[in-house]
């Protein structure tokens, strides 16, 4: 009897009942640049990330991990070769307080459509993750920013960014 109690106070006291989630957030950013407009741009998207799991698990998350971003080009339309350069930041909506993500430099839109493909943004630093996985984790609303130049419009594209974070829940 009393090595069922000191298991059960074990058990207890330790997370031996955790299970991770897959938290994923796709969010897009569109680019419409007509052939008369400047070469530089900013377009930005306010984001919920407040997803399902993150409400579910709020007051059980024990570790929040984010994986992967990455981004793709689909819905492409403009000239033949249309290259964007500049940053994708994030800040907590509302305010402006900006953090670069990634910096993007010469990316054939056209090309990356026609292939579908993936361009994974690494993360500049541990301060730059841990601030992204902080307002992922507390479901912020966050606003995503891509500032940038093309070398050709016109040009319309979106950009799809894709988060893909894990988070250790206590049962």
């Amino acid at each position: 009897m009393i090595v069922t109690v000191v298991l059960l106070a074990l058990a207890a006291a330790c997370s031996l009942f955790e299970q991770n989630v897959e938290v994923l957030q796709t969010f897009e950013l569109r680019i419409d640049q007509p052939a008369d407009a400047a070469v530089q741009f900013s377009v930005q998207k306010d984001v919920h990330t407040n997803t399902e799991q993150v409400q579910k698990y709020a007051n059980d998350i024990d570790a929040f991990v984010i994986r992967k971003i990455s981004y793709k080009v689909k819905d492409f339309a403009g000239s033949e070769a249309p290259f964007v350069s500049g940053t994708i930041e994030f800040a907590p909506s509302g305010s402006n307080d900006f953090t670069m993500l990634s910096g993007i430099t010469g990316s054939n839109l056209k090309e990356m459509a026609e292939q579908e493909q993936e361009s994974t943004i690494v993360l500049p630093d541990k301060t730059v993750e841990e601030k992204l996985t902080e307002l992922l984790r507390m479901g912020s609303p966050v606003t995503f920013r891509l500032n940038a130049v093309t070398d050709n419009n016109p040009v319309a594209a979106t950009l799809v960014v894709n988060i893909d974070a894990l988070m250790t829940v206590e049962m």
